[in-house]
């Protein structure tokens, strides 16, 4: 078997993987040990099977065993881990939304309220699992050119709901 292909598999590709990275202890860490686990199974040039683009051999038995292996070892244990913390990012995406609507300016200089926001719009958006897109076509450009847009106005109206209500001499809102 080739060192190089995905399929091979070294003794101590198993071990290898978690050097260097943080003990996962559970959805509080989840997202913060999985960056570097992505970034180490892409060296070791198993992503292929976490993402399912890795398709298996089905001309070659030999290969085709090497690709049970590899897949049993990878991409089942990575969907266990996946569901299994997705639950609870459910609870914390809720709890996240309710703390942003919640938030209000109440006196505070609008940096220390925006800031307050933007902590939170951070742990947001660092809980959400999207797909990795390799080919960016006008089309997809476009897409995410107007999901960026509706986004930041989202941000937007959220952040204006929480000022304080400022008026004019007459006692007129001025919002």
């Amino acid at each position: 078997m080739d060192p190089i292909s995905p399929i091979y598999l070294h003794l101590s590709d198993g071990q290898a993987l978690f050097v260097g990275i943080e003990k996962l202890h559970g959805p509080s860490n989840f997202r913060s040990w999985k960056r570097p686990m992505d970034i180490a199974l892409s060296a070791k040039r198993k992503y292929g099977f976490v993402t399912g683009t890795l398709k298996k051999y089905l001309d070659d038995d030999v290969k085709s065993k090497a690709w049970d292996t590899c897949n049993s070892m990878f991409y089942q244990m990575w969907t266990k881990l996946e569901r299994r913390f997705s639950l609870t990012n459910g609870s914390r995406k809720y709890k996240l939304n309710k703390d942003l609507y919640e938030t209000k300016q109440h006196g505070k200089r609008i940096c220390e309220y925006y800031t307050r926001m933007k902590a939170i719009w951070e742990k947001l958006e660092s809980l959400h699992a999207l797909p990795v897109i390799t080919i960016i076509t006008f089309e997809v450009n476009a897409f995410l050119t107007s999901l960026n847009k509706q986004m930041e106005e989202h941000k937007l109206f959220q952040f204006m709901n929480g000022l304080d209500e400022v008026t004019d001499l007459k006692g007129v809102s001025l919002l």
